[in-house]
């Protein structure tokens, strides 16, 4: 080899090395850039969260003014529930929270409740005012009978492995292309009534207004204060002879304030046509324990949600559960 082919292929791997540091330096670069903007979203993602347990610690705040106010009585004129779906700016973002009184629905964990001896049906309350309130859904989607799927619920619930009526357990869920088994436990969310037999996406969509999930509890005590106008189907499922344009009527007589005793909300449900009232009378009150906060933060271009589940008894407010992100 000659001197100029030597100088030749010297040149040649110079070159080679040239443009291999350039490409590693731009693929260094580019990673550097992905490093940085993890960093910075992480950055933004962690102050959205923070300013949303602003939000809950002001929800709280909220919920103890309304109870120090009223101890007995929970309503809609209330702090806890005039402050919602407001947006407050922050510094590069704005907060939103809104409260909702988790004793404003039917409580799926209720049908957990021990069988009423004296029952013919020998299931419980919750039971009869779910299957009324799937009787009464307008157009439900349903692939089941409305019978079959309360029927399920109240399987899903109980701790054996006995079918109810038309219900369903174990060998029905196991005998699925995916199969699974029953929880034979309480409801954590409202989203695990997908897995009951019959209970489909558009069957969800019609059902969730009407009911909920209050956490380790199967308690049944539906504030009379808190129903809002498009859940009135709730009173006329619960409630004997109680016609929906009855239940409506209940609702809009009711005083701004709420009112001020369970006698005064019967004595406006009798009126409307409600009978067999000493029957439920105590599955109603004119005051809740149970809420739910769902917050919306942003912090420049971020955006974090996050469901707080609060409990509110002796002057005190106690977090259950917290969930982030969704809107459930």
């Amino acid at each position: 080899m000659n001197k100029r082919e030597s100088r030749g292929a010297a040149l040649v791997i110079v070159l080679f090395i040239v443009a291999l540091a350039a490409i590693l330096a731009v693929e260094m670069s580019a990673n550097l850039m992905v490093q940085v903007q993890k960093s910075t979203n992480l950055q933004g993602h962690q102050q959205a969260k923070w300013y949303a347990y602003g939000a809950e610690e002001l929800a709280i705040k909220a919920l103890k003014l309304s109870k120090d106010d009223d101890p007995d009585k929970t309503s809609l004129d209330q702090v806890w529930a005039t402050q919602g779906d407001t947006q407050y700016p922050v510094d590069n973002g704005t907060l939103s929270g809104k409260i909702t009184d988790l004793q404003a629905c039917l409580n799926l964990n209720a049908l957990g409740e021990a069988p009423d001896i004296n029952s013919a049906s020998k299931t419980n309350p919750a039971h009869k005012a779910l299957f009324a309130l799937l009787e009464n859904i307008e157009d439900l989607p349903a692939e089941e009978s409305e019978e079959a799927m309360a029927d399920s619920v109240f399987d899903w619930l109980d701790e054996n492995s006995i079918t109810y009526r038309s219900g369903a357990e174990e060998d029905e869920y196991l005998s699925r292309d995916y199969p699974y088994m029953s929880a034979n436990s309480l409801f954590a969310s409202p989203s695990e009534l997908r897995l009951v037999k019959g209970f489909n996406p558009l069957v969800m969509e019609k059902v969730l207004p009407y009911v909920c999930v209050i956490p380790g509890t199967t308690m049944l005590s539906v504030n009379a204060n808190t129903l809002l106008p498009e859940q009135a189907l709730i009173l006329s499922a619960m409630i004997d002879e109680l016609s929906l344009s009855g239940a409506e009527a209940v609702i809009a007589a009711r005083p701004e304030t709420g009112f001020d005793s369970v006698d005064e909300f019967f004595s406006e449900v009798q009126q409307q046509g409600g009978t067999n009232l000493d029957s439920v009378k105590e599955l109603f009150s004119i005051n809740s324990e149970y809420f739910k906060l769902q917050t919306q933060a942003t912090f420049v271009d971020l955006r974090f949600s996050m469901t707080t589940l609060l409990h509110a008894k002796n002057g005190e407010v106690t977090i259950l559960a917290r969930k982030f992100g969704g809107v459930q």
